[in-house]
């Protein structure tokens, strides 16, 4: 057994244990292992990224979950890797590439790539060795990239299958366009804001010249693309309109009226120009009606096509937007425009609001995968933790709508398609995948193009919980580590990753790619806002670490993940995990301290000491209590309600262990009672296997200098309820024996009585032979005697027994009031104070749940000693 420092100082502890579990062969899992296996693979972050509070989040639940379970006996594979990240590390790249004067068609595409594979090589990888500072249980040898040879191998023979089934085809159809970063985005990667705008009323003349159908618009520059203006058929302010035609705005095009159901009656003035190539609705509306989809806006969001007149032509849309509402007002055409509330979308990575067009990309039909997983749902193949996100699942399946899988990008796994002359489209044999089209002898006489897009950075995520084993190929990690046990991520990204995950699990392996997926909140700042750098409330999880430990913050983040629920930042959260710390150190130190090498190294068991050695009623009631909370914990643990584990292992180290145990144990320990040093170390270990999970740090360290000639404690077994008996006499009488103690507490408190002024009390009840048998405990933790009381008597109640003290010759009696009066007026504040919070609507909004069951116990905490308080001066009045 080896001597702790007197303090714990994280720093000291950390480093050394974070680089050996940063070795590649130190938590390597075996794939011939007889073990079951339980495997997660980690949400790939940005190869380019750092460690947010998010991804911290992440990976501690993954940690504590695969170290429970490796040490439950599973061979336990925590699978770590990056993503390529298409969009946001080609967009740093090009700024980059900037501030040299340079553009990437500068340097054409191969060039670039180069450029991009070097700025990988430079700046990525930083996040996954913040993580080996979390001190992760990772299996480095098996790290991974999304771009990775094995990995594009996977996306290659996907998209290839995909084809072969008539699941993935190249189509015309409206897609969502980011000027900025020049590619299509998808639904899910586009944000929706509601931004101030107008709502402008244009006069469409009629072609006969009998009137003009007023027209409601929030995109008066678009007008140039118009088709048909639409009426709802049963609105009969129109009925004898339909089939007319009138005259756009500014131009002398004439376009048809014509009659949809789904137009809005009361929305605007109930008529609306139809623009197929620049809005969703209208693209629907233009299939159904045989209309042309015309664009008059280019790539570059700019104003072009000999549709729009002259003057407007290579205007930016917006800036364009001012020049028509001028003209259309000096026209006499503008008829109203007023503020109105505009549903923008905006792109999720450059912020740039999106524009619809119309263009010809890749698309995979996903109704068939969808239907798999909608079926897994219901019959319990896959389960959604917390389960309220089992419809949320359900629901976006249910509405699944076509997958544009292609970006206009270079940086990324490049479509593996190829194009004739004539735009007859090539791709590769299921039976040679590999084999490019331009190099296949069928196609000599041909000259073949490459499609220059690239697939959605999702594309290559959606496969990763099997691409990563080795997919497409059967290798033994395939058949060892997939399925995988759990998906852990935050419920952001259900529809981007999780469904898509679940849908390619099941159409490229024919099964659930994982039985569970644990969805936790989102990380916010402390006043319930999304974290971001336009808004400068980010905090960096490093700094935090430095502040409190690495342990520290693991319990808060375990601590705060709870239901699924967003997660409001509390500091409290950390200074309680760092206080936690070191009052484990503490104990384990006092602990260590006191015992007797001989019975310490031995792990003598309760059950197997000789009844001379004495098991005190506090040995007893410190194992049972410990099986219980095994128990608890570790169905907790089993549930994923990792919140409540910490939660319990904390009460019971912190409350029954450190302040009940350790005080009751002292006398035995003083006198080298064998079975009370043997029962101490035994309920050290375990707690520390308890902790370990969360807190692997300084359970490692603890655990090494309690027993250097074992292996570290990672690999050491999960403690079994069933390994420590409970008695639940001793249980019993234990709680009796704490009561009566406590009462002893509360009137020493409310008395100002110096802690470790001996008193006299008379203990009654039915509960009070519990006190007397055990008189020792009761004396040593209560400092009182027992005795008879007379007098002015004071008491405190407690289940079955009534604790009394005489006031007399015990207090200065003026002081005491003196005193008590302070306190009466400091209880009443108190209390005042917190009932002025909870009546504050912005507080009960903004605080996170605990806090407010805090401030109510608060309440009615002071409330109670207020009520003893006055009821005691009363004695003296």
């Amino acid at each position: 057994m080896n001597e702790l420092p007197t303090k714990y100082e994280p720093s000291s502890v950390e480093s050394s244990w974070a680089e050996l579990w940063a070795k590649p062969g130190t938590f390597r899992a075996d794939a011939t292992s007889s073990k079951p296996a339980f495997t997660i693979v980690i949400p790939p972050p940005n190869v380019t990224g750092s460690l947010h509070l998010g991804h911290a989040l992440d990976n501690t639940i993954i940690d504590v979950l695969t170290r429970f379970k490796r040490m439950a006996g599973f061979e336990a594979l925590y699978l770590p890797g990056t993503d390529h990240a298409g969009i946001s590390t080609q967009v740093l790249v090009e700024k980059e590439l900037a501030l040299e004067g340079l553009h990437k068609s500068d340097l054409g595409r191969e060039k670039f790539l180069d450029r991009v594979w070097a700025f990988k090589e430079k700046n990525g990888g930083t996040i996954l060795k913040q993580l080996t500072r979390l001190g992760v249980s990772a299996d480095w040898s098996r790290e991974r990239f999304t771009m990775d040879a094995g990995l594009s191998k996977a996306v290659r023979r996907t998209f290839i299958e995909y084809v072969a089934k008539g699941m993935a085809y190249r189509g015309e159809k409206i897609v969502n366009w980011d000027p900025v970063a020049q590619t299509v985005l998808s639904d899910l990667e586009v944000d929706r804001e509601d931004r101030q705008g107008k709502m402008y009323t244009l006069a469409y003349q009629l072609e006969d010249g009998s009137g003009a159908m007023n027209v409601a618009t929030v995109r008066p520059e678009t007008i140039f693309a118009d088709q048909a203006v639409a009426v709802h058929p049963e609105d009969t302010r129109f009925s004898s309109m339909v089939g007319k035609k009138v005259r756009i705005p500014l131009t002398n095009r004439l376009i048809p009226i014509i009659a949809d159901s789904s137009v809005e009656m009361d929305f605007g003035t109930g008529c609306l120009k139809i623009t197929p190539a620049h809005d969703p609705t209208d693209f629907e509306i233009g299939l159904r009606h045989n209309l042309a989809t015309p664009s008059v806006i280019d790539k570059f969001a700019k104003l072009v096509s000999d549709l729009v007149p002259e003057e407007f032509r290579g205007m930016e849309r917006f800036a364009a937007r001012k020049a028509v509402v001028k003209a259309l007002e000096a026209s006499g055409a503008l008829l109203e425009a007023k503020d109105y509330k505009v549903s923008m979308g905006i792109s999720e990575r450059t912020k740039e609001p999106v524009e619809p067009m119309v263009m010809t990309q890749w698309w995979c039909k996903m109704e068939k995968p969808a239907k798999q997983v909608l079926d897994a749902l219901e019959d319990g193949r896959i389960k959604i933790v917390p389960e309220r996100y089992t419809k949320v699942n359900r629901d976006w399946l249910e509405n699944i709508r076509e997958w544009a899988i292609g970006r206009q990008l270079w940086w990324g796994h490049q479509i593996p398609a190829w194009y004739d002359a004539e735009g007859k489209v090539y791709v590769p044999d299921l039976e040679n995948p590999d084999l490019d089209c331009d190099q296949d002898p069928r196609y000599a006489h041909l000259t073949l193009t490459r499609d220059p897009d690239v697939f959605d950075t999702w594309f290559s995520s959606a496969l990763w919980n099997f691409s990563t084993m080795g997919y497409p190929d059967q290798t033994e990690d395939l058949a060892k580590f997939y399925p995988n046990d759990v998906l852990v991520t935050g419920y952001d990204i259900l529809f981007f990753w999780v469904a898509r995950m679940q849908m390619s699990g099941f159409e490229f392996t024919g099964q659930a790619p994982f039985h569970t997926v644990m969805l936790h909140g989102l990380y916010l700042d402390a006043k319930g806002q999304k974290m971001s750098k336009s808004k400068n409330n980010g905090i960096d999880p490093l700094e935090l670490m430095d502040k409190y430990g690495v342990d520290g913050c693991r319990f808060a983040w375990a601590y705060l993940s709870t239901g699924g629920q967003d997660i409001k930042h509390d500091e409290r959260r950390y200074e309680m995990g760092r206080n936690f710390a070191n009052k484990l150190w503490n104990a384990s130190r006092f602990a260590m301290m006191n015992l007797e090498t001989g019975h310490s190294e031995n792990g003598m068991s309760l059950s197997a000491a000789p009844a001379s050695f004495g098991v005190t009623l506090a040995d007893a009631w410190i194992v049972s209590r410990l099986s219980e909370t095994i128990a608890t914990a570790t169905a907790q643990l089993e549930a994923y309600d990792l919140g409540a584990a910490i939660r319990t292992i904390y009460s019971f180290t912190w409350d029954d262990f450190c302040d009940w145990y350790i005080e009751a144990a002292k006398p035995a320990l003083k006198s080298q009672n064998p079975v009370t040093q043997a029962t101490i170390k035994r309920v050290l270990e375990a707690i520390l296997k308890l902790l370990h999970p969360f807190m692997p740090f300084i359970t490692s360290e603890i655990y090494a200098a309690l027993n250097p000639k074992h292996q570290q404690l990672a690999f050491e077994p999960f403690p079994r309820a069933d390994e420590f008996a409970v008695d639940n006499a001793s249980l019993e009488e234990f709680e009796k024996v704490k009561n009566a103690i406590t009462a002893v507490r509360v009137l020493r408190n409310e008395l100002m009585i110096p802690p470790m002024q001996v008193l006299t009390v008379a203990v009654d009840g039915i509960n009070a032979g519990a006190v007397s048998k055990n008189l020792e405990t009761f004396t040593g933790l209560a400092k009182a005697e027992l005795g008879s009381v007379s007098g002015k008597i004071i008491n405190s109640v407690a289940p079955g027994l009534e604790v009394l003290l005489a006031l007399e010759g015990l207090i200065d009696t003026s002081e005491y009031v003196t005193r008590g009066k302070k306190k009466v007026v400091e209880l009443e504040k108190q209390v005042q104070q917190a009932k002025g919070k909870l009546s504050n609507e912005n507080f009960v909004k903004n605080a996170p749940e605990d806090v407010l069951f805090e401030e109510r116990r608060r309440i009615e905490d002071f409330g109670m000693q207020l009520e003893r308080l006055q009821k005691v001066l009363a004695q003296f009045a």
